[in-house]
């Protein structure tokens, strides 16, 4: 099942051009970046839970993307950050580059069955950024607004496409 990544993303969650250059200040400048509007979550929690996630496995992806996430106590909504690197962070990727699209998915510890789960969303965005354009079109991208409606616009387009038959 496919699930739109912007419904859980906002505006305030996208940072276009991150100051970090490792691993541990990226996942400090999200955990700053959902903090900061979110007063509800601590900030430090964030930043413990990721990288607690990432200590068990990187979540760098391939194509310059990663996906960092982690469950949290304090929050019933799933959330999904963005932020782009312009020389890209070593974040032990699959493919060993440099990673300068990420995605920031935080997930309520206790599901909730009728929101989609965090690994639908990571599969939603992994799909999405199969696509080198999509890629391109996000890095060339200098505002939070301009990245939310090319995200929107590129789900609307892959949810309205019709399904590819396997009808031999």
């Amino acid at each position: 099942m496919a699930c739109r990544i912007t419904e859980y993303m906002k505006v305030e969650w996208i940072a276009p051009s991150l100051k970090a250059t490792d691993k541990p200040s990226v996942l400090l400048e999200f955990a700053t970046l959902v903090g900061s509007t979110r007063t509800d979550l601590d900030v430090r929690e964030i930043y413990t839970r990721l990288m607690e996630r990432e200590l068990k496995a990187s979540t760098g992806a391939d194509h310059g993307v990663a996906i960092p996430h982690a469950t949290l106590h304090d929050t019933s909504e799933l959330m999904v950050a963005f932020g782009k690197s312009e020389v890209g962070v070593p974040f032990a990727a699959l493919d060993n580059e440099d990673s300068q699209l990420f995605f920031v998915v935080l997930a309520p510890a206790k599901i909730n069955p009728h929101q989609a789960s965090y690994l639908q969303l990571i599969s939603s965005i992994c799909r999405l950024m199969r696509s080198q354009s999509l890629r391109e079109r996000l890095l060339r991208a200098q505002t939070p607004a301009a990245i939310f409606e090319i995200l929107k616009k590129e789900e609307d387009l892959k949810l309205a496409a019709p399904p590819t038959s396997s009808v031999t």
